[in-house]
């Protein structure tokens, strides 16, 4: 096996037997006799993602050398809930692009995306049941709460211009890293570790998301859309408000008008206005100032991780924190 330099596909190499059983799992979990329901799955599950989430629940428990079969569903667990959240967003988003092919809700339409999108949730819980952990099931449902409640403050905040970054990072803690901190806390919970560990862990994987979150946002200012593999450019259109254009604003009274005026259209006027924006932003250094941000928290992750545990684990786990900040695409 060749040397694998990128800490996420080399986590993906490591893990690879248990993401085939993953993969299995999640093809049996999505079987029904509704025909709608596993093809709109599969083509969610299927559409090129990075299965970061799943994988940190793999890898938190192979840290600590657990070596059972409880992660497996697990991790297909924190998928599913992720996999329906996005299904969720787009339809809320209005996007018919996601990771630059058609959305599910482009092809299918918005309601058969809303649908099974709250299939998927049922079906999370149904395998927490299974899984027959009373523990664990309150610690899924939190989640699962948490993130609603993310969603909902992130709409409620769409093309809010006074949006502070602490307003700003607590939507990314919400709706986007609390599902890394499920991922960790899940596998170090799965592998038997006592409460402080598991506190640990789960706020690596808060801090590794928040990171994830920001260079997102970080290259929707900066990329281009062949570097960042799917459209850029879309979250002020879609109202969002993110810390790239919060930090650019504060210092650039023109672009801040420019974005009042956007806001009251609800959109750009055209690809111009949206290129012109993008320059204003990285004219302020806005992209460099969230990425300065994710690499705060990449740091924090790094401390949480434990001196205890497999120290090849280890060591990717804090490669994998470095990468959410510092990554491409």
């Amino acid at each position: 096996m060749n040397v694998t330099t990128n800490p996420l596909a080399r986590a993906q190499e490591i893990c690879e037997a248990d993401m085939v059983r993953v993969n299995a799992c999640i093809h049996e979990n999505l079987q029904s006799d509704i025909m709608m329901i596993p093809a709109i799955g599969h083509y969610i599950v299927n559409s090129g993602g990075k299965r970061f989430r799943p994988l940190l629940c793999l890898l938190a428990a192979r840290l600590f050398g657990y070596r059972g079969d409880r992660h497996i569903p697990l991790a297909v667990v924190v998928e599913f809930i992720h996999t329906a959240s996005l299904l969720h967003d787009d339809v809320v988003d209005s996007s018919d692009q996601r990771r630059g092919s058609p959305s599910a809700n482009g092809v299918w339409g918005n309601q058969a995306s809303v649908l099974v999108g709250d299939y998927l949730f049922s079906r999370a819980f149904q395998m927490m049941v299974a899984d027959g952990d009373m523990a664990m099931l309150k610690l899924m449902s939190d989640v699962t709460n948490a993130l609603a409640e993310g969603e909902v403050l992130q709409l409620s905040r769409t093309f809010h211009l006074e949006m502070t970054e602490a307003e700003c990072l607590e939507v990314i803690e919400r709706k986007t890293a609390v599902l890394f901190k499920a991922a960790a806390e899940v596998g170090t919970c799965a592998a038997g570790q006592d409460e402080r560990t598991v506190a640990d862990m789960a706020e690596y994987g808060m801090c590794l998301g928040v990171a994830f979150q920001l260079m997102d946002d970080a290259l929707d200012y900066s990329a281009e859309a062949e570097t960042a593999g799917k459209p850029v450019g879309h979250d002020l259109e879609e109202g969002k408000i993110t810390l790239p254009l919060i930090h650019a604003m504060r210092g650039d009274a023109e672009l801040r008008s420019r974005v009042e005026a956007i806001a009251e259209r609800g959109g750009y006027a055209d690809g111009d206005e949206r290129d012109w924006v993008r320059r204003r932003v990285a004219a302020q250094r806005g992209a460099e100032h969230a990425m300065r941000r994710a690499c705060d928290y990449a740091r924090r992750a790094r401390a949480l991780l434990p001196a205890s545990g497999e120290a090849e684990i280890r060591d990717l786990l804090a490669e994998l924190a470095d990468f959410s900040a510092r990554r491409p695409y």
